[in-house]
């Protein structure tokens, strides 16, 4: 994609689904270059409290195994998680060529509040969304309540907690803007 400023890239980003994004392989280093640039959000104290894990070929599909297997015992056990929604998320973890684990690492000395370090990973999740938008790549970032259940599979770390998946890839179709609307109502000029 050729943009002319960085409007243009933030009024271009896209929610892609996961459906819509080809299994075509992301090379090594454009997934580098979009956790380099998540790196540059900014955080109080300079905690950088972003984790990523990353999932592609052989790693994925046995992520997807791995969390499949363990949704499964879940409902079996009476977690309410619909059969549905398992397929759904397990087959989007197959149909996508990269997944993202995104973790924050919240600061075990308490020098600032949770939401502070949530923060700032999703400014860095957004860091890396802005550049897959300008490298004409769709991405989303999935969020499904049962992602707490994955923090043994993923090899969490005391004070870690998963945030949810980002997937990347290629677009298939052009997806229109959903726009936005008037955000006069939002703003109060005083």
């Amino acid at each position: 994609m050729n943009y002319n400023s960085i409007s243009e890239i933030i009024k271009a980003r896209r929610a892609t689904p996961p459906g819509m994004l080809m299994k075509k392989e992301i090379s090594k280093e454009v997934i580098e270059e979009l956790l380099e640039n998540a790196s540059w959000a900014p955080n109080h104290k300079k905690t950088e409290p972003w984790r990523f894990k990353i999932y592609t070929g052989e790693s994925k599909q046995k992520l997807a195994d791995d969390c499949a297997r363990i949704l499964e015992a879940k409902r079996a056990e009476g977690y309410p998680v619909a059969e549905e929604k398992v397929a759904k998320f397990v087959g989007n973890l197959q149909k996508v060529p990269v997944a993202i684990a995104i973790v924050v690492q919240i600061d075990l000395a308490k020098r600032l509040p949770e939401w502070e370090e949530v923060a700032a990973v999703s400014m860095a999740v957004q860091n890396m969304w802005l550049t897959a938008t300008e490298k004409g790549l769709g991405a989303f970032w999935a969020t499904p309540g049962f992602v707490e259940l994955f923090d043994e599979i993923l090899e969490l770390q005391p004070g870690q907690k998963m945030l949810g998946f980002f997937y990347v890839g290629e677009v298939m179709m052009d997806y229109p803007s959903p726009g936005r609307r008037d955000q006069t109502p939002n703003i109060e000029w005083k």
